[in-house]
């Protein structure tokens, strides 16, 4: 009997231990807000939260990948620009020289007007991106990462922006137009005119080629758009995800803390008067 009562008084002790343990949880709980603060509290969703913990690190890098990407992109779509209001000036200029009545110092003037631009475009195109690598490489531009399954290039090769223009002479650069020009207008008289049509048709297709190259450039401005947006969606679905595995739900919590108190206070209120019995009591 003496055996039986003691170990149902152990028996008790511990489980309104437990209840005291239970009850500090859920009283951290409330207090910090945060429902799981070591992994044996629910492994599952410590597990998960780790996960997510690790995704949130790896899109910050995305995120300023994407940033990155977004500047240069920038910057070479400004510098395109740049490049179209050069040609379109050039365009000016040989129109110029077209008329017969221009003076030959006038010829000179607007040839070396050309070549001035011939040597702004050498400028642009070897003009650094924000990060002080070139705007326009010479090999394969780099890939940017944006996510673990995509990286994308923020520009174009250099060739493929100041070369490859089809006119009359076959495939030549920016450049080369440019001073096909200069020559035209300080040209023979009895070729000049010819020779100034052609360079005319040769500004036009450089200002189209520049005009393909800039649609090109919009597209991948707006795939690092994309991306960032696809960030920005995916993140605030991991934190909505992660402030349910980790906050406290504080209606259970308030409710469950009260509901464990009063079986506590209950449990021991019992358990004080039923050890007031002495020996003989418990005997008798």
């Amino acid at each position: 009997m003496i055996s039986s009562t003691r170990y149902r008084a152990l028996a008790e002790i511990n489980r309104q231990t437990d209840l005291s343990r239970e009850i500090a949880k859920l009283q951290e709980s409330v207090s910090t807000g945060k429902r799981i603060t070591k992994a044996s509290d629910d492994p599952d969703a410590a597990q998960r939260i780790s996960e997510i913990r690790q995704t949130q690190a790896d899109q910050v890098v995305w995120t300023n990948n994407t940033n990155m990407g977004t500047s240069i992109s920038s910057a070479v779509d400004n510098q395109l620009g740049s490049i179209y209001d050069m040609l379109n000036r050039a365009k000016e200029l040989v129109l110029s020289g077209r008329n017969d009545t221009t003076s030959a110092t006038d010829r000179a003037a607007i040839a070396t007007e050309l070549r001035s631009i011939i040597a702004d475009l050498d400028s642009a195109g070897s003009a650094n991106d924000p990060t002080g690598a070139p705007l326009f490489p010479t090999g394969t531009p780099l890939s940017i990462p944006v996510s673990d399954t995509l990286s994308l290039p923020a520009t174009a090769k250099k060739d493929e922006v100041f070369g490859n223009v089809t006119t009359s002479k076959g495939t030549q650069t920016l450049q080369e137009i440019l001073e096909d020009a200069a020559v035209a207008v300080e040209g023979n008289a009895a070729t000049r005119g010819s020779d100034i049509r052609l360079s005319l048709d040769a500004i036009d297709a450089g200002a189209g080629h520049i005009t393909q190259v800039r649609t090109d450039q919009g597209v991948r401005a707006a795939r690092f758009d994309q991306a960032k947006d696809d960030l920005d969606s995916n993140g605030e679905d991991l934190a909505v995800e992660r402030n349910g595995l980790e906050s406290t739900d504080l209606t259970y919590a308030l409710s469950e803390f009260q509901s464990k108190q009063t079986a506590l206070q209950a449990a021991q209120t019992l358990f004080a008067k039923t050890n007031r019995s002495s020996l003989f009591d418990l005997l008798g």
